[in-house]
């Protein structure tokens, strides 16, 4: 049954179209992810269903009773609110009826409430009213579900007594998402509920949305959270929306069927059209003019198929100049964090202690953490911007670094994009201007000033620049926030080919699987590498052999844990320091017990597939490819050694 029916829906700003003709419904318990390129109107289409604007054209019809809530990409609190005091005003009529309730009360209670009986009366049914409304609304818990909504949100007590206003972009949009929870409405629209948030928030949000009992309409730019949130996709893109059942990754598969036979649809007709004008040409005026004539009016009352829209794809390439050495950085008891002018190394704000590691040429590492952790901070640290509190990061023989910040630092942004790209490179004005074009700026685009531009636009600006180092060592902080999927998508394909080594921060977890062969994790103030990507990694972590630098040690207990008199030996003291290194003929050892697991479980599944078992095989199977890819790391392990020991 639809809550919500949108009919021949049309908006503009200006002269401009924005969509026309949109016609779709919601159902009480549709999961709709909401996709198309930036600028297509998806956040003003939910704006409209959220009745903040008004269409130019149509009508949309909405079920007596439904509640909508909105999530907007920009949080709007009470500067003068706390975070708690933001989240009652969700029962700002409750808390009038408790008002009322506590007036009534006292006025019932005068001396001389009884002298007017008729008035006693009426205020005695009023209060009956009022309190039966109340219960009835949950006004006697609504204050315990407020606590219970933010501690679910991992709000600290201090956090909740603070301004809202106060709060991180990532806190503010948790707590928006708060208060949509506690007013429960019927229908859900979320713009971007996934930016801000770092991996768990990430992850609680799609576990709280995947009991949601109500209707949703989601915008994001996050694959893994459409296709574990949506069970149905609308496609906004060239002014009208098209319907796809299913998921994102599900929407893609039939998005390009879709598009080939609609291109198939179009050459073909294309192709009747010239042969028919052909016949019309060489005969019009022959004795089968008349045959030729009947074939002029069927041409001019044929419908004609449109050549079906694509997307805009950006097309560029990062080409490393040259090859660096094998051991790109390497880091030796790093501490990351900031000093001030006057602080010594120990009252230093320290964010996070490093494993010793080495990044080798080739590899490509995820960094993940919580906000806050110090991501940014440890790639700036890496790249030599900020000095480390202690220990060192070395920097590799014949390393070129392109570094991409997530705040567009390295752009001006009083510069047009044409004199943005020129300032980094010797094209011409006609070359610079090709150059952009790969990047979908065209025309009078490329006169913009960088300050006026949108974040998708500023992001693509800096991937130009980026192409042009000829870089072996990339890192990247957050380069996928502001794109949209497609964009995201080309990106990861770009970075797929790229030759080099890969350093990135990310919260799109399907990017990071799709590239990422280590994963470097931000734990408690630690950061600790392991092998494969996120899905790996969160399935069965695998830590690498570390060499953590312990924390400083109060002198206090120091003192107490020099007590004892016995004194530990020099063996003792060094195992305790730091775990064993791997060696080459350790990880044989491991490849021979690997492989033995790899022949057990195939003898397994022959047994299981002869007896048709379909749950041990399906058990078995899952088994089998995990011992095989740890057999691959395994041998990869082992070529790094043999190298590093030749």
């Amino acid at each position: 049954m639809p809550i919500v029916s949108v009919i021949q829906l049309g908006k503009s700003f200006g002269a401009e179209r924005i969509f026309a003709g949109l016609n779709f419904q919601v159902d009480e318990h549709d999961r709709i992810g909401l996709v198309g390129p930036n600028g297509a109107g998806k956040s003003t289409l939910l704006n409209v269903l959220a009745r903040r604007e008004e269409p130019d054209e149509g009508t949309i019809a909405i079920a007596r009773n439904t509640r909508i809530g909105y999530l907007t990409q920009i949080a709007d609190f009470h500067p003068q609110y706390t975070l708690r005091e933001e989240m009652l005003t969700v029962f700002a009529e409750l808390q009038d009826w408790e008002r009322e309730l506590q007036e009534l009360a006292q006025a019932m209670a005068a001396p001389d409430a009884h002298q007017d009986e008729a008035l006693h009366q009426r205020m005695l049914a009023r209060y009956d009213e009022l309190q039966m409304r109340f219960e009835h609304a949950g006004g006697y818990t609504y204050e315990n579900r407020v606590e219970q909504v933010l501690d679910g949100l991992s709000f600290t007590r201090e956090q909740q007594a603070a301004p809202a206003t106060n709060l991180s972009g990532g806190q503010q949009t948790r707590a928006a998402l708060g208060k949509l929870l506690l007013q429960e409405p019927d229908l859900l629209l979320l713009d971007e509920p996934t930016n801000h948030l770092d991996l768990t928030a990430l992850e609680w949000l799609e576990t709280y949305l995947s009991t949601w009992k109500g209707a949703m309409v989601i915008v994001a730019h996050d694959r893994y959270f459409l296709d574990k949130v949506a069970s149905r996709t609308i496609e906004l893109a060239f002014g009208r929306i098209e319907e796809y059942p299913g998921n994102y990754t599900k929407y893609l598969d039939l998005r390009e069927e879709r598009m080939d036979r609609r291109l198939r649809e179009y050459e073909a007709q294309q192709a009747h059209i010239a042969h028919t004008e052909e016949f019309i040409r060489r005969y019009k005026a022959g004795q089968r003019s008349r045959e030729a004539r009947g074939r002029q009016k069927l041409l001019d009352r044929l419908e004609r198929v449109e050549r079906p829209q694509d997307f805009p794809e950006m097309h560029f390439e990062f080409a490393p100049i040259t090859d660096s050495g094998l051991v790109v950085i390497a880091t030796q008891k790093l501490v990351v964090g900031y000093t001030g002018a006057a602080q010594s190394a120990s009252e230093a704000n320290v964010l996070l202690r490093a494993a010793d590691v080495e990044l080798l040429r080739g590899d490509r590492v995820g960094l993940i953490g919580p906000n806050g952790a110090g991501k940014t901070t440890l790639l700036r640290t890496l790249i030599g911007e900020l000095a480390p509190i202690s220990g060192q990061a070395q920097i590799g023989h014949n390393v070129r670094i392109g570094y991409y910040s997530q705040t567009h630092e390295g752009l001006n942004m009083e510069r047009s994009i044409l004199d943005e790209i020129r300032q980094v490179s010797a094209l011409s004005e006609e070359g610079a201007r090709s150059f952009l074009g790969r990047f979908l700026f065209s025309r009078d685009d490329v006169f913009k000033v960088i300050g006026s531009l949108s974040g998708g636009e500023r992001s693509r600006v800096a991937l130009a620049k980026l192409t042009l180092q000829g870089s072996n060592l990339m890192i990247l902080d957050e380069p996928t926030n502001h794109l949209d999927l497609q964009s995201r998508q080309f990106l990861e394909e770009v970075l797929r080919e790229f030759e080099g080594t890969l350093l990135f921060v990310s919260h799109d977890r399907y990017f990071i699987d799709s590239l990422a062969t280590k994963v470097w994790a931000i734990e408690d103030g630690v950061m600790i590498p392991y092998l494969g990507n996120y899905t790996e990694y969160h399935t069965h972590k695998r830590p690498m052999t570390l060499d953590i630098p312990s924390a400083p040690v109060e002198k206090k207990k120091v003192a107490e844990e020099a007590k004892p008199a016995t004194r530990p030996g020099k063996a003792q003291t060094k195992k305790a320091g730091k775990v064993k290194v791997r060696t080459v003929e350790d990880v044989e050892r491991d490849v021979e017990k690997a492989e033995a697991l790899v022949k057990s479980l195939e003898d397994g599944l022959s047994q299981a597939a002869l007896q048709a078992d379909a749950a041990q095989l399906t058990q078995l199977s899952a088994e089998y490819e995990q011992a095989k890819a740890r057999v691959e790391e395994l041998l990869e392990e082992w070529e790094r050694l043999a190298d590093v020991a030749s």
